[in-house]
């Protein structure tokens, strides 16, 4: 038996094919099943990708968030399958196309009212224009639809604007973007740190920035993870960095020789050995982020630790507001999130220098004025001084036969320099002397040319 519509909601069939017929929701799924299609995947897997899309985007998450869980998604779909990164690519943004516009549309249905409310409304509007008065007599009314038409106006002109107790924007929005915008430097240089320890090309780009509330961050991570807390000089706030295990048993995979995939490993504490791995790869992310923070000012990390249980990191309270950064790393293989958390009071001292349009020079150094800091710092470090006076070579048989008495000859004149050696570099000429207390020394007469320097090494 064929199924039989209601009124409104044929109403709201043709209100739907109106102005063009396809709505932005139907042309994203025309395209995402295009996306399929060239991607090979078909039946039960592309309706258990398009479902997953939709229980998505009826979610109350973030979009930014929500986008990367589809772009995940569709990733996930492809594992086993030998297909282009341009087809890779192409499925994620279709994925990501279809998700906004099938909130958008799940928004607009929730907000409008129905067009049996509409007609209600209207009939409400064509009541009869005249009613009695006390004396029996009919007293003239309002035109048709005017009492309507102003409450509409005055509906209109009402600035609703929603806030949420439990998660309010301690960061304005000028801020949050200078902070995206310089993390966004800090995408850059993980993506050359990952390349280089996978030994092939990763991508690495800012997925989004939040507010939220420090338990649910820690809610959010896995158990076991890889998280590091560390001390954000000179502010002496804590942070957390936290790399999805899929992105760290692909670095393992690779380093010990395999293709850098995570596929087939299941959820499992990290041994001594993949520590060890790690930790090389975290030293250098770790001065990435203090390269990332320079043109604000100058930091010093430390403190760095490992952390598996998330449920053992506490670095602030639980209802404190973070600043969360998350990074979607993409390579051939695998793909995954490092999401970046800053509590509230580690930034508070430095939240005014990010509202400067002029950052960004505001505290570098010239080339001068650094290298005159940099001798400054290394003028008390001592260095082992010795001089040679002479060099001879004798054969095993000679050495062998020495007696005291016997003299070897280094080939060296009475009136050569000796050569001086500054932390096992030759660096320059002295002649040697006794002074009045019978102690010797050495005068410096020169620098060793460029060219000896070479030649005995």
């Amino acid at each position: 038996m064929a199924d039989i519509l209601t009124q409104d909601e044929i109403e709201a069939l043709l209100s739907a094919t109106d102005d063009g017929g396809a709505t932005d929701e139907s042309r994203a799924m025309n395209a995402f099943q295009a996306a399929l299609d060239r991607a090979g995947i078909g039946g039960p897997e592309a309706a258990t990708l398009t479902a997953r899309i939709r229980e998505l985007a009826a979610t109350d998450e973030p979009c930014g968030r929500l986008e990367l869980l589809s772009g995940q998604a569709a990733t996930e779909a492809l594992e086993g399958r030998s297909v282009s990164r341009t087809t890779m690519r192409n499925l994620k943004q279709a994925a990501k196309a279809l998700l906004r516009e099938t909130r958008k549309a799940g928004r607009t249905s929730d907000d409008e009212p129905s067009s049996g409310h509409q007609r209600a409304a209207r009939q409400a509007g064509q009541t009869q224009a005249m009613r009695c008065g006390s004396d029996g007599d009919e007293v003239p009314q309002e035109p048709e639809g005017a009492h309507t038409a102003d409450l509409e106006e005055s509906t209109d002109q009402r600035i609703v604007t929603t806030y949420d107790f439990k998660h309010p924007a301690r960061v304005n929005k000028d801020q949050l973007r200078t902070l995206e915008s310089l993390h966004d430097n800090f995408a850059r240089l993980l993506s050359s740190t990952f390349s280089g320890a996978m030994r092939a090309v990763v991508d690495v780009d800012t997925a989004f920035v939040d507010q939220t509330t420090y338990a649910e961050f820690i809610m959010s991570l896995p158990n076991p993870s890889c998280s590091y807390q560390f001390t954000l000089g000179p502010t002496n706030g804590q942070a957390i960095i936290d790399f999805a295990m899929p992105v760290v048993f692909a670095f393992v995979d690779r380093i010990f020789g395999g293709r850098g995939s995570s596929a087939g490993v299941d959820a499992r504490q990290l041994t001594p050995i993949e520590i060890g791995v790690i930790n090389r790869i975290i030293k250098r992310v770790i001065e990435d982020l203090e390269a990332t923070w320079e043109p604000i000012l100058r930091v010093e990390i430390a403190d760095t630790e490992l952390e598996t249980n998330p449920e053992f990191i506490q670095i602030t309270a639980a209802s404190e507001i973070v600043i969360l950064l998350a990074f979607e790393v993409n390579s051939a293989n695998c793909s995954g999130l490092v999401s970046l958390c800053y509590p509230f009071f580690t930034l508070e001292s430095i939240l005014p220098r990010l509202g400067q349009q002029n950052y960004v020079r505001s505290n570098r150094l010239s080339r001068g004025e650094l290298m005159r800091q940099n001798r400054a710092r290394l003028g008390p470090v001592r260095v082992p001084v010795r001089a040679e006076i002479g060099r001879a070579q004798l054969t095993v048989e000679e050495v062998g036969n020495l007696e005291v008495g016997q003299v070897i000859c280094t080939g060296s004149r009475s009136t050569d320099p000796c050569v001086v050696y500054t932390g096992g570099e030759p660096k320059y000429l002295a002649r040697p002397f006794v002074n009045a207390a019978g102690e010797l020394g050495l005068q410096v007469v020169g620098k060793v040319p460029g060219e000896r320097q070479t030649q005995r090494h």
